[in-house]
Formats: structure tokens, C-alpha cells, sequence
């Protein structure tokens, strides 16, 4: 999984693709927001190269805070490399993050075999 935060500015990331990026004539990275499908492509994304990895160079306006994505990048109309995107601001990553740190309420009274924490 890839993590990258919630900006509409240009943001880096290494991957190691199953083709050549370098020589490709286009190349697109298609990018769709779990939960209510909400798609960017972008096909001026810059390539570069670090070691072993390929860079890839790209921004998108549809990131937000604790959202997760799922990233196709197609090479020439081929499948050159697939993953998931978690954008947060948080950048301690000695923190555990929490999904549901804000919204969870901890249920009061009796609590039995019929009871459900969900």
C-alpha cells in the first residue's frame, strides 16, 4: 500500500512496474476513491528512476484525508503495475492510526449474548 497525503500538489512515488516505464509512449494512472467511486486518470504523470524503482510524478484533486484508493497504471493499453493509496496528513509513523477513532461510541447498560459491537 502506498501512502500519500491529502493534497492537490504534486506528489512522488516508487514502484516497481512490470514494464519499462522509460519507453512507453503513454502512459496513464487511473486512480478510484473506495466507497463512492469517484475517478481521476492522469496521463502527464513524470517518470523517473531511483535504483532499482521507478518514480512515478503526479498530483490528483480527488485525495482526501482517510480515504483509501485503488491506482491502475496502464502502459501502452497494458497493465503495468496496480496497488491501493491511504491518504493521511499524519506523518509519525510510530502512531497506530485509528479508523474509527472519532465515530465509535462505547455502548452503556447491559451487554449479553444479543449484543453486537459493529
Amino acid at each position: 500500500m502506498i501512502i500519500l497525503q491529502p493534497i492537490t500538489t504534486s506528489q512522488t512515488i516508487s514502484i516497481m512496474p512490470r514494464v519499462d516505464l522509460s519507453t512507453v509512449i503513454t502512459l496513464s494512472i487511473k486512480l478510484r476513491r473506495d466507497g463512492d467511486a469517484k475517478s481521476d486518470t492522469i496521463t502527464d504523470a513524470v517518470v523517473g528512476s531511483d535504483n532499482d524503482f521507478t518514480t512515478l510524478e503526479f498530483s490528483s484533486s480527488i485525495f482526501s484525508e482517510g480515504s483509501t484508493y485503488f491506482m491502475e497504471i496502464e502502459a501502452d493499453d497494458n497493465l503495468a503495475y496496480r496497488d491501493k493509496i491511504f491518504c493521511t496528513s499524519q506523518d509519525d509513523y510510530t502512531v497506530k492510526h485509528i479508523v474509527s477513532q472519532d465515530r465509535y461510541i462505547q455502548p452503556t447498560g447491559e451487554i449479553n449474548d444479543n449484543t453486537y459491537i459493529i
